[in-house]
């Protein structure tokens, strides 16, 4: 199961008035309280017709789907079909789910479905959460019993901690494959958007990355084109190409997301796809990346003059440090690569 995402409602909500929320099962003696009333006031999140919210209900991918697609602000309307089976265009969360999918902040299972009726889990949760909001670096202390280091999850639930974004179930357990509630979903949220930012370091760090990685470049040899990268700003997509295998590949490794520039700039690591992370202070550095790249590049399956080989929607994710402080830059790029003909 391939999934990156973590937030939810329960059941559909169907009305009350977002300007001036009033839920019957809403105390301000609930923890959540608050939490569930700046969303409700902002529309991210609706009660039923019954005048509840029901807090204590599990979550929904689905559901999930509305609310962090709603407080990440993505664009909802301009979104291209994901292609789920189980989630159809005139599904209400089709909207939502196309554009987080779009987005590269959740993917679906390998049949094809998305599963949106299914329970979110604490675990998921916690990894959208994290990629979703971009949390800076994580604790290196793991507090909870329940959560091996050898987790995949591990990582996301430690920047929750070190963000304070949770304090677990317990001091010493987290739970991460228990259903998130409404309520719970809601503190998750709204402690994420509100995480006081005290690293302007990082964030100029992060600026400069995205600058260098964003822009459009060139490479030329003996005055022929052999390879570019563009950015799409909507998708947050580089799309690179070579124009051929052999100078066109070294271009390549020299711009966008692989640009030198980069290490000056505290990059100390890229991962391509799911592939494992590379250290770029090592030496066979830029040929494991290269390995990486060829590994994902099959031949080109509909007629197209974009490439004769390519690899799309590849997640590749910078890892940096700036004073001490861990954090990331993570792209979609789509590579394209032009095979010289043998005739």
């Amino acid at each position: 199961m391939a999934v990156v995402l973590a937030v939810i409602v329960t059941a559909v909500p169907v009305t009350t008035d977002a300007a001036s929320p009033s839920f019957t099962d809403v105390k301000p003696t609930l923890d959540h309280y608050d939490s569930i009333m700046n969303l409700a006031g902002r529309g991210i999140v609706k009660g039923y017709s019954d005048g509840t919210y029901r807090p204590d209900s599990r979550l929904t991918r689905g559901q999930a789907s509305k609310i962090l697609a709603l407080a990440l602000k993505l664009d909802t309307k301009n979104v291209k079909n994901p292609g789920f089976k189980d989630v159809e265009k005139a599904s209400g969360f089709y909207n939502y789910v196309a554009a987080l999918e779009n987005a590269k902040l959740i993917s679906g299972f390998e049949d094809h479905t998305f599963k949106p009726n299914a329970s979110m889990t604490r675990a998921h949760m916690a990894k959208a959460i994290d990629l979703g909001f971009k949390l800076e670096g994580k604790s290196t202390v793991n507090p909870f019993k329940d959560v091996s280091d050898s987790a995949w999850y591990v990582d996301h639930v430690k920047a929750l901690v070190r963000n304070k974004v949770t304090k677990g179930k317990t001091a010493t357990t987290f739970e991460p494959n228990a259903s998130i509630t409404r309520a719970q979903m809601a503190s998750f949220v709204v402690r994420a958007e509100n995480i006081e930012v005290a690293t302007t370091p990082i964030d100029e760090a992060r600026a400069k990355i995205r600058k260098v990685v964003t822009q459009n470049g060139v490479i030329e040899v003996g005055g022929k084109k052999v390879a570019d990268s563009k950015f799409t700003s909507r998708t947050n997509t580089v799309t690179m190409t070579a124009y051929d295998s052999d100078e066109g590949i070294k271009g390549i490794t020299g711009i966008g997301v692989f640009s030198a520039k980069l290490r000056a700039l505290g990059v100390n690591k890229i991962r391509i796809g799911n592939a494992k992370a590379v250290d770029l202070s090592q030496f066979t550095a830029k040929d494991a990346l290269k390995d990486d790249f060829f590994n994902l590049l099959k031949p080109t399956t509909k007629p197209s003059t974009d490439s004769d080989v390519s690899a799309e929607g590849v997640q590749v994710t910078l890892y940096a440090d700036k004073d001490g402080i861990q954090f990331r830059e993570t792209f979609n790029v789509d590579f394209h690569v032009f095979v010289p003909s043998t005739k």
